[in-house]
């Protein structure tokens, strides 16, 4: 008999009787087999019972199996708490690291495996530790919406943390907020009688009642609150609540005083990238805190551009709240304004009607050719090149009388 390969069978499917008469007949508790060991199978699949029948015949916590993990970084994989807990109890060292340099925290902020923080061995461990893309573990929390765990804040962890691409974390849940965004979603019911909609278009939420079968019809965006219920219920959106998550550390973030103003590698600052998502309850947080909007990137293009082109009416609303000096007619290096990324990409009427407002110039044309649109063309223009009637309408230009 092949006691190495039974044993790391019966311990990868948790037969404690097979593994305690492997032991007793010999069977090294630190058996590994082609891929892994014995107790990291254990530890990775929870069986509890095994790993401590085999920690007791004295398996070695501290090796790692032949994809570099070692049994505590594949048990905080799979969140089984008990099972860290008795790898630490029998002197698993918290400082390993994967090939990738991922520590037991950042392996944890992945998952948003918060209750690990509680382990007070845990706790003392660095915060500031870097994994192979010069990111903390507060970083990770952030590019995978990790809320619960990004309140290790509160522990310590340095909120305005640079990893390679110069992001912070701030930056870091922006782009994991606009990764998770739902681009279309809606569901038709009725409530007391009356027809009502829950529509999703580029993440904006919005419940529409009465609902009267109207392509343009927009009723009321949906709280936060509201939101991460519904994304509870059975017939809710897949992968709302991943967004909405991201927009609850986003606030946290801002709330605690991270850096608003940072620009990354590629001069994305985390205005531009609310901007760009649409979401108005960021570009608010932002705003409050001194976000400036005044920011362009190489080729010209602000946040207003950003959400002009993000089909986003209620984060263009709050744009305006929040920026009493809003240029609207500011134009990027190719000379096209706000209103030519409305016509190119489109959006709800209301934006149109929400530029002009604020004073649009419909008349100005570009100062370059673009993607084979011409030199001089309008805004207009460029919503018939897309056959776009309704906002060519709306975005012609008034007679003078």
């Amino acid at each position: 008999m092949d006691l190495i390969k039974e044993l790391v069978l019966a311990s990868e499917a948790g037969n404690e009787t097979a593994v305690a008469e492997l032991l007793n007949n010999g069977a090294d508790p630190n058996a590994m087999g082609p891929n892994s060991g014995a107790l990291h199978c254990a530890a990775f699949n929870g069986h509890i019972n095994v790993v401590k029948a085999l920690l007791e015949k004295g398996a070695n916590p501290n090796v790692a199996d032949h994809q570099s993990f070692y049994p505590l970084h594949l048990a905080t994989s799979k969140k089984h708490l008990d099972i860290v807990k008795e790898l630490i109890a029998h002197g698993a060292d918290l400082n390993v690291v994967t090939s990738s340099l991922g520590t037991v925290l950042h392996i944890a902020a992945a998952i948003d495996f918060y209750e690990i923080l509680n382990i007070s061995e845990i706790k003392k461990m660095p915060l500031e530790a870097r994994d192979h893309e010069g990111k903390t573990a507060l970083n990770v929390a952030a590019s995978f919406g990790s809320y619960s765990f990004g309140r290790i804040v509160d522990l310590g962890a340095d909120i305005n943390t640079i990893d390679e691409s110069g992001n912070n974390p701030l930056l870091n849940v922006l782009f994991q907020l606009e990764r998770t965004k739902i681009a279309s979603w809606s569901s038709v019911g009725t409530n007391s009688g009356v027809d009502v909609k829950y529509q999703i278009i580029n993440g904006c939420f919005r419940y529409i009642k009465p609902y009267k079968g109207g392509a343009n019809e927009l009723g009321r965006v949906l709280s936060l609150t509201d939101q991460y219920d519904i994304a509870g219920y059975s017939w809710g959106p897949d992968g709302l609540m991943d967004y909405v998550k991201c927009i609850y550390l986003a606030k946290y973030l801002i709330e605690k005083g991270t850096d608003v103003n940072i620009q990354n590698q590629n001069e994305t600052t985390p205005m531009s990238m609310a901007c760009s998502i649409g979401e108005a309850e960021v570009i608010a947080a932002l705003a409050k805190k001194g976000a400036s909007f005044d920011v362009k990137n190489a080729e010209g293009v602000t946040p207003l551009h950003y959400l002009a082109r993000s089909k986003r009416l209620d984060g263009l609303k709050a744009f305006y709240k929040y920026n009493e000096n809003a240029q609207t007619d500011i134009a990027d290096e190719k000379g096209w304004t706000p209103a030519h990324f409305l016509a190119d990409l489109g959006g709800h009427p209301e934006m149109a009607k929400l530029l002009i407002k604020n004073g649009a110039d419909l008349t100005k044309g570009s100062t370059k050719e673009f993607c084979g649109l011409k030199k001089g063309i309008t805004a207009r223009e460029v919503a018939e090149h897309w056959n776009d009637d309704e906002m060519a309408k709306l975005l012609t230009p008034k007679k003078k009388k």
